[in-house]
């Protein structure tokens, strides 16, 4: 497969309206398989990364990896999205999604064997009971409170300080024992013990149930407006002038430490 080929599976996933280019360094790489330059747009894969001694490419990671920077595309060109964690909780919300359709697709298909298959669901079916735990702490700390409240007690002592459980945990449990059984795992039944809206209450175990990742379900993935390179070249000019500081601080704060240190040693102190 070569890079026009990845860009086409590309344009089959997700159809952009800001232009890009797929490009292959021919190198191999010992720290990343691929990176997004955002002036440029263009996603780079350092395609030797997928090719074993045999000279046999492995389609399934190296496509992963184009689907990946395309995330990172989509986020910057197209959304316009300036934050500085260039892996925040909205890339992974889209990557997942651009992975969804990828397989929907036939564009990425992994093949699963049967031992890393029979593991993923030893980890669901944890995951299920966790939240079942979850569920019927909810319930054992309700019965605490109506118990402290009929004996002369504070339930919030009783159980953030004797039961050792933090009000936010203790929060969720019930919230999470209010639901009931909702046929998620312990983290979508988390975030969705956390929203005080049925709505969002009602989307996140919904998104759950369809096989979503937790950030899938956790963020609102709609595009926002997107802005112009040069909006986006005034956030990297500021962003490295916060950094150009820092260093002159650390330097600074260096060169008096270095100075203290040889004054103690002129003292005698070392």
């Amino acid at each position: 497969m070569n890079q026009d080929q990845v860009k086409e599976k590309l344009q089959a996933i997700h159809e952009s309206s800001v232009g890009y280019a797929v490009i292959f360094s021919g190198k191999k790489s010992g720290k990343v398989n691929g990176l997004y330059k955002v002036g440029a747009r263009e996603i780079i894969i350092h395609n030797k990364n997928f090719v074993d001694k045999d000279g046999n490419q492995n389609e399934s990671l190296l496509m992963i990896t184009a689907i990946h920077e395309l995330a990172h595309h989509v986020l910057i060109a197209e959304r316009g999205n300036k934050s500085p964690r260039s892996h925040s909780q909205e890339f992974w919300a889209t990557f997942h999604g651009l992975l969804d359709v990828a397989e929907e697709k036939g564009v990425y298909c992994p093949v699963i064997d049967a031992d890393t298959e029979k593991l993923v669901k030893e980890a669901q079916d944890i995951d299920r009971q966790i939240a079942e735990l979850k569920r019927r702490l909810g319930k054992v700390l309700i019965a605490i409170q109506e118990s402290s409240k009929k004996n002369g007690l504070r339930p919030e002592d009783m159980i953030e300080r004797k039961a050792q459980i933090g009000r936010q945990s203790a929060k969720v449990a019930v919230a999470a024992y209010v639901m009931g059984d909702q046929g998620v795992g312990a983290d979508i039944q988390t975030e969705a013990a956390k929203q005080r809206g049925e709505d969002k209450k009602a989307a996140i175990l919904s998104a759950g149930r369809d096989g979503k990742s937790v950030v899938q379900a956790k963020k609102n993935t709609a595009p926002a407006k997107p802005v112009d390179a040069e909006d986006e070249t005034v956030t990297l000019m500021r962003e490295k002038q916060r950094i150009e500081r820092t260093v002159e601080t650390l330097t600074r704060r260096l060169d008096e430490i270095e100075e203290q240190l040889i004054s103690r040693k002129d003292d005698g102190g070392g």
